[in-house]
């Protein structure tokens, strides 16, 4: 009896799983593929976020500047001589400043001889006195000289200029009404200046005996405060009485 031949059993289950395994290969590939961020998925992500990011920031773009108005040459003219006034002005302050210190010490210098006169100080007292205010003198002087040279080289005028806008008008009548006020006190503080410079150019004199005989020296000093009065009087009245706006 011939026995049938045993068929060969072929290897099925290793071909099944391994096919599976390669299909499960090949689509987790393509999911794979399809969530990497390679250049064609990242590159519209990618941009759409910078540009909402660069819609953010602040812009710093540079306008262009809207082109100017042309100048108006009256007005530019008005203000140019509102600034010499204003100087001019401010000058003639400093000349009134310094020039009343010095008054001041003259007139307390002055004071001094009257109230030894009156035997309300002594002779020690009245020479202290003297001593005090002869010490400031040079620098009365120089500082009064100074603010007076300064003022007469400046050129500003404070008159109406044709076409000048409200507010510079304004100032200028301000200026002007300010500057006329200051005339009077500085001819004043010029008189007064001017007695007190004599006097101390005298003391000089008499300091290396160059005044005269003691006699002499004594008849010109006396002179001198006799006439002083008038002239520091005047000036405290004009310094007193003067008001104006400011400039």
């Amino acid at each position: 009896m011939v026995q049938a031949r045993r068929a060969k059993v072929r290897p099925v289950r290793l071909i099944i799983p391994l096919a599976v395994a390669a299909a499960l290969l090949a689509s987790g590939s393509f999911a794979a593929w399809k969530l990497w961020p390679d250049a064609t998925t990242a590159g519209p992500q990618a941009e759409s976020s910078t540009t909402a990011a660069e819609s953010q920031a602040p812009s710093t773009a540079v306008s262009s500047p809207l082109p100017s108005e042309t100048t108006n040459p009256a007005s530019a003219a008005a203000q140019e001589a509102l600034e010499a006034c204003q100087a001019k002005v401010k000058a003639a302050d400093e000349v009134m400043k310094q020039g009343k210190t010095g008054v001041e010490h003259w007139a307390r210098h002055i004071q001094a001889q009257k109230d030894s006169f009156a035997n309300k100080i002594s002779p020690e007292q009245m020479k202290a006195r003297f001593k005090a205010t002869r010490l400031k003198g040079p620098g009365d002087l120089n500082r009064y000289d100074d603010a007076l040279s300064a003022y007469q080289d400046l050129e500003g005028s404070c008159d109406e200029v044709e076409g000048a806008e409200t507010v510079v008008a304004a100032a200028l009548t301000d200026c002007s009404k300010r500057s006329k006020a200051q005339q009077p006190v500085m001819k004043a503080t010029a008189a007064g200046m001017k007695d007190w410079r004599s006097h101390l150019t005298f003391m000089q004199r008499n300091a290396v005996h160059r005044a005269g005989t003691p006699s002499a020296a004594q008849a010109t000093w006396l002179k001198q405060y006799y006439a002083a009065p008038k002239n520091i009087n005047a000036f405290k009245n004009a310094d007193k009485n003067f008001q104006a706006p400011e400039c």
